[in-house]
């Protein structure tokens, strides 16, 4: 495992879909409060928004809880980004 990074768990609600796992670099002392991951939604492009759901273990890991699918892509190619919020 590297230090510089953390295991993010992202949870569907309705277990249509599975649950997965990506490990990513800490950006700060505090896991992102908001995880974007690249997906599609009927054929078009679009972003799974995750909310921090549990950090209990951080800096080790940190769940985030699924909270919608929106219509875009991700700056510069990427496939997942770390949001900050204000109550990171």
């Amino acid at each position: 495992m590297d230090d510089n990074t953390f295991l993010a768990i992202l949870i569907f609600p309705d277990e249509q879909r599975e649950a997965f796992s990506l490990r990513l670099p800490l950006l700060g002392p505090r896991p992102p409060g908001l995880l974007r991951t690249a997906a599609t939604f009927e054929g078009a492009a679009a972003v799974d928004v995750f909310r921090l759901a549990d950090a209990g273990s951080w800096p080790v890991a940190a769940a985030y809880l699924y909270q919608e699918s929106v219509p875009g892509t991700l700056r510069d190619g990427a496939e997942v980004e770390q949001v900050a919020t204000p109550d990171d």
